[in-house]
């Protein structure tokens, strides 16, 4: 993202001399490309903390130096590379999100967003009509979108799952854990890490089970994570839990969705449970532009991918209420526009 700015740059933005739509639709269009391409076509495997010339890298890369520069170039306006001499090298920022092997990074969140955004092709239809044309993205998914999305939605809950699992208010004594739509089930990993008798049930379709499996394996916490194969829009929940988690899938729903999803989690829960809603939440984060952009974004994207759309705490809280939930509470993250909503049971 480009946010350093000279002085006369920003004072030219601000008074609109310089066209946003320069920055907005011209660059940014281009530099997201460029980013998804460093990966897809291994740019970034071959770059390190030494300078490296642009000739090495293509040639390692098995690409043509011409076009190999370009895309370091834009690497370099992006932060994520500096240009040393005659070569190029990892910024703090590329090695942090783009090295191979890195805890932070983000390589297949570049790629999957790379893969959503060629799939804006018929946005004009969605906008016209309020809704998708047909289907929705998940019936769209092969065998290797579905390893992006599963192991995108890996990197970013890895970004926030201390924070979020602090928030969980899981009752005393809570024994039972159901995370719905779960996916890779680290959230449910973690709340039983830091609750010693908890154990969890990760709920999700077949095609991400691989990908649930290998977080469980490598945090060794088969003995109290499984995986089950269901569908919770469809299908009933499994009853007797005192947590139910509702992470980063209500926003890929309709109204009539969320409250039938609402009323099953109610269903599915003991008294004195809670019921945890990770997601967009409009209103969270303040009036900046980023928590606006974020929520905003996600709504158009979701409903062009899904059907979906974003929510405000206030949305939430009534479908909570008309399910039968006694409260709800917002709990904003540090990043912006994300909260966690926290519905009680009584």
């Amino acid at each position: 993202m480009i946010h350093r700015f000279s002085m006369l740059e920003r004072a030219l933005l601000s008074m609109n001399v310089i066209p946003h739509p320069f920055v907005d639709a011209g660059a940014m269009m281009g530099l997201n490309h460029a980013l998804a391409a460093a990966v897809r076509l291994g740019i970034v495997d071959h770059l390190g903390d030494a300078p490296r010339p642009a000739s090495q890298i293509a040639g390692d890369a098995g690409l043509s130096e011409k076009g190999t520069t370009l895309v370091l170039d834009c690497l370099e306006a992006l932060g994520y590379v500096a240009r040393v001499d005659a070569g190029y090298a990892f910024t703090r920022r590329g090695r942090k999100y783009l090295a191979a092997g890195s805890k932070d990074g983000l390589r297949y969140f570049i790629q999957f967003c790379d893969w959503l955004q060629r799939g804006y092709v018929d946005l004009d239809e969605t906008i016209r009509h309020g809704r998708r044309a047909a289907g929705s993205m998940i019936e769209a998914l092969g065998e290797r979108e579905w390893e992006l999305f599963s192991r995108a939605m890996i990197e970013i809950s890895s970004t926030n799952v201390a924070e979020v699992t602090k928030l969980v208010p899981v009752p005393p004594g809570a024994r039972a854990l159901l995370d719905v739509g779960g996916a890779h089930g680290q959230y449910s990993i973690a709340l039983c890490e830091r609750h010693p008798g908890l154990t969890a049930r990760v709920l999700d379709l077949a095609p991400v089970r691989r990908y649930a499996d290998e977080c469980i394996a490598r945090h060794g916490a088969a003995a109290r994570v499984s995986f089950v194969e269901g569908n919770f829009e469809t299908e009933e929940l499994p009853a007797g839990n005192d947590v139910v988690l509702a992470f980063n899938i209500v926003h890929g729903m309709d109204a009539d969705g969320n409250r039938a999803l609402f009323a099953k989690a109610h269903r599915a829960l003991r008294p004195g449970g809670v019921l945890a809603v990770l997601d967009q939440v409009k209103g969270t984060g303040g009036s900046t532009q980023l928590a606006r952009a974020t929520t905003s974004f996600m709504a158009l994207n979701l409903l062009h991918q899904a059907s979906g759309t974003t929510y405000s705490h206030e949305e939430l809280g009534d479908l909570a209420r008309d399910a039968g939930f006694a409260r709800t509470r917002c709990k904003p993250l540090r990043s912006p526009g994300f909260a966690l909503v926290v519905c009680e049971r009584r």
